[in-house]
C-alpha cells in the first residue's frame, strides 16, 4: 500500500477482509488503494470545511454549498464501494467481484467525463465572453474615432472661423462644418436605431405609398454622396413592377439607403445598381426582389459570417479605412426580420458585391400613398408667415437656434423658459402650436403637458428633447404629446411638422 490507511476503511476491510485477500489480488489492492485516497481526500475536505468558517458570510455560504454537493457526491461513491465490497465477501466469487469493481470504475470514469465535458463548456464560454468583450472594446475605439473625428473637424473650423473673421474663410468652411455635423449625425441615429430594436420598440407601419418613387428619391438624394467617389448610380427596374404597396416607407427607405451608402463607402470609380424584379402579383400581393449591386474592393469568403453582427465590421483596418460604425448592416438586418425578410448577398474580391431581399406585401388598390417629400432630402421649406408658436425650453442656445430657424419661415415664436411659464402664457394667449421641451427646471414638460391638455385637447404639442430614451418618449405620447423632434434635428423636418398645422 502506498499510503497509511485510514482508520474508517481499515475497520471496514478488518470486517469484511483479510490482509491476505489484498495481497493475493492486485485489482483488489490497487482499488482499496483508491478508496483509501478518497478517505484521506474526505479528511482534506473535513479540514477545508472548517477553514471556510473562517471566510466572510457570503463566501461562507457560496462554498459550503459547493461542499454540501461534493460531499453528496462521494457518499454515493462509498454507499457503491461498500456495496461491492459486500459482494466480493459475501460470493466468494472473485469473477463477479471483479465485475462489481469496473462497474464502479465505469461510474467514477463516466463522472471524470461529465466534468471534463462541463469544464470543456466553462472554458468555450469564457472564450466566447472573451472575444465578445474584445469586440465591444473595439466598437467603442471605433465610435470614439468616428465620433471624434467630425467634432474635431467643428471644433477646428470655428476656431479657425474666429481667428480670420473674413467672408472668404466662412464660404470656404461652412460646407465643411455641415458635412461633419451631419455625419455626427447619422453616427447618432444609428446607435440610437441600433438600441431601440434591440429593446423591441420598433413598431412596422402599414400605409401606403410609392415604392419605385422611393427608390428614385433614394437614388438622387445620395447621388452626390455618391460623386464623392467618381461613382455613378442607376436604377434598374422591371416594367410590370406594380410600386403601389403597403408597408413602412421609412424602414424601407432606412434598409436601402443603408445599403446604398455601403456600396458607395466601398466603391471608387464605380457603378451601384439599385434593381427591383417583380417575382409575382397574386390576390393582390406583390412579390418582388430588391438588389442592390456595386463594383468595388467585394468581401472576402472568411468574413462572410461577421458583417452580419454587432460591434462588427468584416475587418478592423475596414473601419479604420472606409470610416462607419459596423452596425449599418446589422440594423438593417434586423428591420428586414421585422418585416419578414432575410437578406443575402454574393461577392467576389476585386468584381463587386450585390446585396438582396425578397418581399411580399400587400397592394394598394386606391392608390391613396403618402405624401413622398416627406422622405426627400431636398424638400423645401415653406414659408410660414403668421404662423404662432409657443417655444417652451430652457436652455438658451437652443432658444436663440430654434427662434433663427423659425424667423427663417416668419413664424412668430413667444418663448417660454420653463414649463410653469409656459402654462401661464398658453392661458392667457392664443397659438398654433407648442413647442415642447421635456427636462425642464421649475416644471418639466411632462407635467406643462398634461395641464394644457386639461385646458385643451386640440392644440397640436411638439416635442423638440434630446431625451431619446423609449421610456420618455412612451410617457410623452401617453400624456398628450401629438409628436416629437429629437435634437440635434433637421430644420427641414421642423418645418414638415410645422406646415402640417399651418392654417393660411
Amino acid at each position: 500500500m502506498e499510503s497509511p490507511l485510514h482508520r474508517h476503511l481499515n475497520r471496514q476491510i478488518e470486517k469484511y477482509l483479510s490482509q491476505q485477500d489484498i495481497q493475493n489480488s492486485p485489482d483488489l489492492s490497487a482499488f482499496v488503494e483508491v478508496i483509501n485516497q478518497t478517505y484521506l481526500n474526505y479528511d482534506k475536505d473535513a479540514e477545508l470545511f472548517e477553514h471556510s468558517a473562517r471566510l466572510n458570510d457570503k463566501e461562507y455560504s457560496e462554498i459550503n454549498k459547493k461542499l454540501k454537493e461534493e460531499l453528496q457526491k462521494k457518499e454515493l461513491f462509498q454507499e457503491k464501494i461498500i456495496e461491492a465490497i459486500k459482494q466480493l465477501n459475501e460470493d466468494g466469487n472473485e469473477l463477479d467481484g471483479q465485475a462489481g469493481l469496473l462497474d464502479l470504475i465505469k461510474i467514477l470514469n463516466r463522472e471524470i467525463d461529465i466534468k471534463k465535458d462541463f469544464q470543456s463548456k466553462l472554458n468555450l464560454a469564457k472564450e466566447m465572453a472573451e472575444k465578445a468583450n474584445d469586440a465591444k472594446s473595439e466598437f467603442l475605439s471605433i465610435m470614439s474615432h468616428e465620433i471624434r473625428t467630425p467634432l474635431n473637424a467643428i471644433i477646428g473650423l470655428v476656431y479657425i472661423m474666429e481667428k480670420e473673421n473674413t467672408l472668404e474663410s466662412f464660404h470656404e468652411n461652412i460646407e465643411v462644418l455641415k458635412h461633419s455635423a451631419q455625419n455626427l449625425f447619422l453616427l447618432i441615429n444609428d446607435i440610437l436605431d441600433f438600441n431601440k430594436i434591440e429593446a423591441g420598440k420598433i413598431d412596422i407601419e402599414k400605409i401606403p405609398f410609392d415604392f419605385k418613387e422611393l427608390v428614385k428619391q433614394i437614388a438622387k438624394s445620395l447621388q452626390v454622396k455618391a460623386t464623392e467617389n467618381l461613382n455613378r448610380i442607376q436604377l434598374d427596374i422591371d416594367a410590370d413592377f406594380e410600386p403601389n404597396l403597403i408597408s413602412d416607407p421609412l424602414r424601407l427607405n432606412q434598409i436601402i439607403t443603408n445599403l446604398v451608402s455601403n456600396a458607395i463607402k466601398f466603391t471608387k470609380n464605380g457603378i451601384i445598381t439599385i434593381q427591383i424584379n417583380q417575382m409575382a402579383l397574386i390576390d393582390d400581393v406583390s412579390t418582388f426582389k430588391v438588389a442592390v449591386k456595386d463594383t468595388g474592393i467585394g468581401i472576402d469568403k472568411d468574413n462572410f459570417q461577421n458583417i452580419f453582427q454587432k460591434f462588427s465590421q468584416a475587418e478592423t483596418k475596414t473601419s479604420r479605412q472606409f470610416g462607419g460604425t459596423g452596425l449599418g448592416l446589422v440594423i438593417t438586418k434586423k428591420l428586414l426580420n421585422l418585416l419578414h425578410s432575410e437578406i443575402y448577398f454574393d461577392s467576389q474580391i476585386g468584381v463587386g458585391t450585390t446585396f438582396y431581399f425578397t418581399l411580399s406585401l400587400p397592394v394598394n388598390k386606391r392608390y391613396d400613398a403618402v405624401f413622398t417629400q416627406d422622405l426627400q432630402e431636398d424638400y423645401t421649406e415653406q414659408n410660414l408667415e403668421g404662423m404662432r408658436v409657443l417655444l417652451v425650453e430652457d436652455n438658451l442656445i437652443n432658444i436663440k437656434i430654434a427662434q433663427k430657424i423659425m424667423g427663417q419661415w416668419n413664424v412668430i415664436v413667444d418663448l417660454a423658459e420653463n414649463g410653469l411659464i409656459g402654462v401661464q402664457k398658453f392661458e392667457k394667449n392664443t397659438y398654433d402650436v407648442v413647442l415642447m421641451d421635456l427636462s425642464m427646471p421649475v416644471m418639466d414638460g411632462y407635467e406643462a403637458t398634461t395641464i394644457i391638455r386639461e385646458q385643451n385637447k386640440r392644440i397640436p404639442i411638439i416635442a423638440l428633447t434630446a431625451s431619446a430614451s423609449f421610456g420618455y418618449l412612451d410617457r410623452a405620447m401617453q400624456i398628450g404629446i401629438n409628436e416629437y423632434i429629437i435634437k440635434p434635428f433637421n430644420p427641414k423636418e421642423l418645418n414638415m411638422k410645422l406646415k402640417k398645422y399651418f392654417l393660411k
